[in-house]
């Protein structure tokens, strides 16, 4: 892995740490799915779950949720309608599995109980799972609910995927009509680092040291510049156990590479070389082309997502599970 890379911690269902205040847990139904109900609450927390999803630049303000449009729509109407559809599907899932015959048995019940413990360990270990639950004005059988539901997709998605191929031409077709809001933000690069500091302690080097790899990092510049062979320089010279285990280069995009290393990529045209230093030394970099295939498995991830969710809508069709919004689904917008 990457010295590179910033360390991102993922837990599950942690998009509900970052609300703002605690409030009571408010039982009005908003919405139904079949005969089940969705709470204000649980509503809440498919709603602020997407909105952390869908916050940038241009949805910077609670003004912006109710002016600014994402394709023809104001934003927050976007976001409700995401959070309406996962929340529906959530709810649907054990509908469409036992409808279809299927049923947790014992040993399903053990699989889905080490699930909520795995939740449960985690927040205790972070402020308390009952403070996660008031935090996220979300009850325990909720959580029960998430993780059932969890189990019960999986299983759908396994059979609806067991045996089915994605084409190279489905993936070409995919990238191409969705390059834009997947993978246009991505560059590709190849770097020599010459370290400043002590990786295993985290200390500085001293100046006489810093000299000495100030002068080695301009001459192995040099050398690049002048067009030696820029991979040779990587595998001799480069610091960075990365260049050695991703020796086709880092492929990344906003925010996972320090920011001066990607400010100089961002000023290199593919082919061109830079040189940069950063909290982590001095980096020696060539731009690349990014490879289209980099992006395979993530492309039909995708697709294979994309028709898995269109195959729910078609089961719930079937089944007559009907989605109705109630009026009081306005109320959880207001202070949106």
């Amino acid at each position: 892995m990457s010295i590179m890379k910033k360390k991102i911690l993922c837990l599950a269902l942690a998009a509900a740490l970052f609300m703002s205040g605690c409030k009571s847990n408010n039982d009005t139904v908003v919405a139904t799915v079949g005969d089940t109900p969705i709470t204000m609450s649980e509503f809440d927390f498919y709603l602020t779950s997407v909105k952390q999803q869908l916050e940038g630049t241009e949805l910077s303000s609670d003004e912006d949720w109710q002016t600014k449009d994402i394709n023809g729509k104001k934003a927050i109407e976007v976001a409700k309608e995401q959070a309406l559809d996962i929340a529906a599907k959530n709810a649907a899932y054990k509908m469409i599995y036992e409808k279809m015959g299927k049923t947790i048995t014992e040993e399903d019940k053990k699989s889905i109980k080490e699930t909520k413990d795995s939740i449960v360990s985690q927040y205790e270990q972070s402020g308390g799972y009952d403070a996660f639950l008031t935090q996220a004005n979300i009850t325990d059988e909720f959580i029960d609910m998430l993780c059932e539901s969890m189990f019960c997709s999986e299983q759908l998605y396994n059979e609806y995927t067991a045996g089915r191929e994605v084409t190279e031409d489905e993936i070409n077709a995919f990238y191409d009509e969705n390059y834009d809001t997947y993978y246009s933000s991505y560059r590709r690069a190849k770097h020599v680092l010459i370290l400043t500091k002590d990786m295993d302690t985290n200390e500085e080097y001293s100046e006489e040291k810093k000299a000495e790899a100030k002068k080695k990092a301009d001459e192995i510049y040099a050398r690049a510049k002048n067009g030696e062979n820029f991979d040779s320089l990587v595998s001799q010279y480069s610091e960075d156990p990365g260049s050695q285990t991703q020796p086709e280069g880092y492929t990344f995009t906003d925010g996972e590479m320090v920011q001066e290393f990607q400010d100089c990529v961002d000023s290199l045209a593919p082919g061109e070389i830079g040189f940069v230093e950063s909290s982590y030394g001095y980096h020696i970099i060539q731009r690349l082309e990014v490879d289209k295939s980099y992006f395979n498995e993530d492309v039909k991830a995708r697709i294979l997502s994309n028709g898995f969710d269109e195959y729910i809508e078609q089961k719930m069709d079937e089944y007559g599970i009907i989605v109705e919004e109630k009026e009081a689904i306005n109320d959880a917008l207001s202070s949106k």
